[in-house]
């Protein structure tokens, strides 16, 4: 085996690893199309471009046949570009979406790192107390009724930019959230006939926002569940 063919084939097996991280990835964390707004192709982009630097180029360098210390150089190759692959995954699962927080105007996505462990076990349900493995919870958040704890809330926001998202102690379940954004909710065709295409499903949306973007969520018309995202 010459040098581009050991490249190639260490291009070949590092492409089908990212890819299948990739592909779990989506599949597992982003239910409703919400890869769209979360950034986290950019992060997949990097971590195969480092993945390919410190693989397959560097095989490309080093390879020739009958080298004394040919084992030893691809053994280290392979640490490198494990090394490197295990950094990327541990960002990748420290900045997965673990909340999709509705207020009565929109969704919020919230990431693994936008939450603080103090703020997280103050959640009323013990479910909303953990950060999930396996996608995004559905929740709704309302604000207190308490003036003087709505002016605490402004103030915090302002010195910290801490939201009400990313305080799961003003978490209720969506279902008691959903009514009130339905009726802050637009037709996304702008007419009475918005619908799935081959389905019977009425359609509206509302924003839907993350650290990295905004889009809209098209949500059912009836029952207020989210469908998918949709970014113009």
């Amino acid at each position: 085996m010459n040098r581009w063919k050991a490249s190639g084939l260490h291009l070949l097996l590092s492409l089908l690893v990212i890819g299948g991280i990739a592909l779990c990835a989506f599949l597992a964390w982003y239910p409703y199309g919400l890869y769209r707004i979360a950034g986290q192709d950019r992060l997949l982009l990097i971590m195969l471009g480092i993945d390919l630097v410190a693989g397959p180029l560097l095989t490309l360098v080093v390879y020739k046949t009958g080298k004394p210390s040919l084992r030893f150089d691809l053994a280290v190759i392979a640490l490198c570009q494990l090394g490197f692959l295990g950094y990327g995954l541990h960002t990748l699962w420290q900045s997965r979406p673990v909340f999709l927080v509705a207020s009565d105007m929109r969704f919020n996505l919230v990431f693994a790192n936008e939450i603080d462990s103090e703020a997280l076990a103050e959640a009323p349900r013990p479910e909303w107390r953990r950060l999930s493995w396996l996608g995004p919870q559905l929740v709704g958040v309302r604000p207190p009724e308490d003036e003087k704890q709505r002016q605490d809330l402004l103030f915090a926001f302002m010195s910290t930019g801490v939201d009400l998202d990313k305080l799961p102690r003003y978490y209720v379940a969506y279902t008691g959230i959903a009514p009130e954004l339905l009726s802050h909710a637009e037709d996304p065709w702008r007419s009475e006939s918005g619908e799935i295409a081959g389905g019977k499903v009425p359609l509206r949306k509302v924003p839907v926002v993350s650290r990295y973007n905004t889009g809209w969520m098209l949500v059912d018309a009836r029952t207020g569940r989210p469908v998918r995202v949709m970014v113009e």
